[in-house]
């Protein structure tokens, strides 16, 4: 008999161990604080975000109300996985259900060598018994429906064993002799687990190993009234998916059962008959028999107008203007308390087509994706006892991988952590490490960015010149020095890489050609120091912010020509200190030195929102979401807050800032990252989510660090600016040393010096330096420029 490749078979201590690292990654995940529904009463915390993007389950037809069975054909073929006879006991029933306190054993059975010593098999086989498979069913074994069951989504189970079998009730964790495993798996809801399980196979493909599954463990995904309810929605049976909501139970009342609901669960469970969703309806009443859950917080008036509203745009859709206009009059007003948002609804009436309704509305229409993001956001108010939430298990496997990533101090890579074992990083894969050293520029270093692409770096210093680097040799490519006295505050680079903005303190802006060097325009009608800029996404116009109350916002198009001050809309007399423009282009934030926040839509230009904060603010800047923004506080605080409230997320402390600018940015992998420049002499890195502090870099020798950027394309590269006239790049341990940043230029005529890299010995003498304080002396390369250099 020939032997299976070894390629094919799977180490005993690795099939072993399965269960238990499965158990293991149940245990960490945890329950975070989820967002609630955008509705007027919010829902229960346990329901989790739906994201539009993940796959529904597959429309089924009315009467497929559960997991298709195995044909009887198949059943007998099956091996039934039933205990020995000699541990069965012969006076004992076998019932129709699984006990609820059957003792489980965490033991795996014990294997013994077959005759030809090449396989094991366990203590009992399941492949040498004669008993019958097990027969499934909603019912007990004699008929019977009175509501005994242990949950509403177990299947009961009959078996044949025949009464000369000697059989227990329970015997090393499996029920009434039938092998089903009973109790909880490694201190989990073993129905919880089997459900997502068949959630997860579903959404996986594999339909018979789900088939499978739910016929050995007798357990549902979900009981024929959701069914028939998903069936409703996603067909447009809007009469039909009333009715379900019409008749949904709240937590603590009464089912026609009689059984009283819990905390969004039935304590005995609903009855789940397999019966179409027309038999589920009252005809009396108008409710149906078999209802739906609601969860805890969820208003049944809500969820009605949300449905409603799918069919009111459906039937503007299909042009059937009159019944529209009913649904408007008789169902939507009389439930809802938003005057603006019906006066909206209401105007969509007057489009000319199904295209104009669409982009009007936003919606993609009744073919599109609309009906199953109802289906989501409805099954956010339902109780997941009877309707698990979509894709559930894809949402606690991401759960746990977030909680990789945030107890991971140094994670700073795009690849998700696996699953097989825990996750951590090494330090020497973090940017710690000072790299090169800049010394091109004679004065303090005040402003730093990095191109779109990352190809060049760009600095502005005291000196009024502004630099701009090649990154892959670091070599000066163009030194740009036509702006008068006083220092060059803030530099910004178009979206397309070939233009750069300088803001100077000499009251004036210049717009260079980076492929050149050249000065393309200069805007010099302020009355005060520029102090910021942003580009439109088409980079066909430039938003400058000025320390003016004349001009203290303005909108420049490319030949130099003055298109909007907003100061005429806004009618306030303000002075910017930073402006920045969220990435879809809508909003418009800045920055006024009454510390205050002002929020505009940028197409009209009228003012949104303010956001008082009572404290002075020096920089700001947005996720590249568009969901957060960070903003550096003169009482040494970094703070983050949300875009659409302004309320703080989280704060990052430690770095001292009382008197200049200061700034920070988001940086690493998937912007992970916070750092930020202070006032003494370190950088600061802390972990976006958490706010841990990752680091306190002693990069700079004398002075500030006044601004931090992070490479846009490489999150183990970001460079600091500082007082001390240099600009430092920083990298990790392990590319310092298996891939230098630096590449000396075969220049003649370019008087570069380098020095080799420094040791990594830690300076014992800096008393300064604590757990988190790492020298700046840990290798790199310094160079500086002669007299030759441009």
């Amino acid at each position: 008999m020939k032997s299976e490749p070894a390629s094919s078979k799977i180490p005993f201590r690795e099939w072993f161990e399965a269960p238990f690292r499965f158990a293991e990654l149940l245990s960490s995940w945890s329950r975070p604080t989820l967002p609630r529904l955008n509705l007027p009463h919010p829902p229960p915390t346990t329901q989790p975000p739906r994201t539009p993007h993940r796959p529904l389950l597959p429309k089924i037809s009315q009467h497929q109300f559960s997991l298709p069975t195995l044909q009887q054909s198949q059943l007998q073929e099956e091996t039934p996985r039933t205990p020995p006879q000699s541990s069965l006991s012969s006076n004992s029933s076998v019932s129709g259900r699984l006990e609820s306190g059957g003792r489980a054993s965490a033991r795996a059975p014990k294997r013994r060598l077959t005759a030809d010593q090449t396989t094991m098999r366990p203590d009992y086989d399941a492949s040498k018994s004669n008993t019958q498979p097990r027969a499934f069913s909603n019912r007990s074994s004699n008929g019977s429906s009175n509501g005994n069951a242990v949950s509403p989504n177990v299947k009961s189970t009959s078996s044949n064993h025949s009464n000369r079998s000697h059989e227990k009730s329970e015997s090393n964790g499996y029920a009434n002799g039938t092998g089903i495993p009973v109790g909880n798996y490694m201190g989990h809801n073993r129905e919880q687990v089997t459900r997502i399980l068949l959630q997860g196979l579903q959404d996986l493909g594999y339909q018979k190993s789900a088939q499978l599954l739910g016929k050995e463990s007798g357990y549902e995904l979900e009981g024929p009234e959701v069914a028939a309810f998903r069936h409703a929605v996603l067909n447009g049976d809007w009469a039909e998916a009333e009715a379900f909501l019409i008749g949904s139970l709240e937590p603590g009342q009464m089912d026609t059962t009689g059984n009283q609901t819990a905390q969004g669960t039935s304590q005995q469970g609903p009855s789940f008959n397999r019966r179409s969703g027309s038999e589920f309806r009252d005809g009396q009443s108008g409710s149906h028999k078999g209802s739906l859950i609601l969860a805890e917080g969820a208003s049944k008036d809500e969820l009605l107008f949300i449905l409603r509203q799918q069919k009111y745009l459906e039937l503007i859709e299909i042009r059937d203007i009159g019944q529209a206009l009913m649904v408007l009059r008789q169902e939507l007003t009389p439930n809802s308390r938003d005057s603006d948002h019906l006066h909206a609804m209401s105007c969509l009436m007057m489009c000319s087509s199904a295209e104009e309704l669409r982009k009007q509305a936003g919606w993609d229409g009744s073919e599109g994706t609309s009906r199953h993001l109802l289906l989501s956001a409805l099954s956010r108010s339902i109780s997941p006892s009877v309707m698990i939430p979509e894709n559930r298990l894809s949402v606690l496997l991401d759960h746990f991988k977030d909680s990789q990533i945030a107890n991971c101090k140094y994670h700073n890579t795009e690849e998700p952590p696996s699953l097989y074992l825990d996750h951590t990083c090494s330090a020497d894969d973090f940017p710690l490490h000072v790299a090169l050293t800049l010394r091109a520029q004679q004065d303090e270093v005040w402003s730093l960015a990095f191109s779109n692409q990352g190809t060049m770096l760009a600095t502005s210093s005291k000196d009024s010149t502004v630099l701009i680097y090649d990154t892959t040799t670091w070599r000066v490519i163009h030194t740009l020095a036509e702006h008068g006295e006083g220092g060059v505050g803030y530099v910004a680079w178009s979206p397309d890489d070939k233009k750069l903005v300088s803001c100077a303190q000499d009251k004036s802006a210049r717009v260079w050609d980076s492929r050149t060097g050249q000065c393309l325009f200069e805007l010099n009608e302020f009355s005060e120091p520029v102090t910021t800029a942003v580009w439109t996404n088409s980079g066909d116009h430039l938003i400058l912010g000025s320390m003016g109350v004349d001009l203290p916002i303005t909108t420049w198009n490319m030949n130099g020509d003055r298109v909007h001050n907003w100061a005429d809309e806004s009618g306030e007399k303000i002075r910017v200190h930073d402006i920045a423009l969220t990435p879809d282009g809508m909003k418009l934030l800045a920055i006024v030195s009454d510390d205050r926040i002002f929020v505009y839509d940028y197409h009209s230009r009228v003012r949104l929102a303010q956001w008082h904060m009572a404290v002075k603010m020096t920089c700001l800047s947005i996720s590249a979401d568009g969901k957060e923004v960070l903003v550096n506080m003169k009482d040494d605080r970094c703070l983050i807050l949300d875009i659409n409230t302004g309320g703080a997320k989280q704060t990052y402390e430690g770095q001292k800032q009382s008197s200049y600018v200061i700034r920070s940015c988001f940086g690493g992998a998937n912007q992970q990252i916070i750092a930020s420049g202070s006032e003494d002499c370190n950088v600061w890195i802390w972990r976006r989510r958490s706010g841990q502090l990752i680091a306190k870099l002693k990069g700079h020798q004398d002075g500030f660090v006044n601004a931090v950027a992070w490479h846009p394309t490489d999150p183990s590269i970001f460079a600091t600016a500082g007082d001390d006239h240099t600009t430092r790049i920083w990298s990790s341990a392990e590319s310092i040393n298996t891939k230098p940043l630096f590449r000396p230029p075969n220049d003649p005529w370019r008087p570069w010096a380098y020095s080799e890299p420094r040791s990594s010995s830690k300076d014992s003498s800096d008393e300064s330096n604590s757990l988190h304080d790492v020298p700046s002396e840990i290798g790199g390369y310094t160079i500086s420029y002669g007299s030759g250099s441009s």
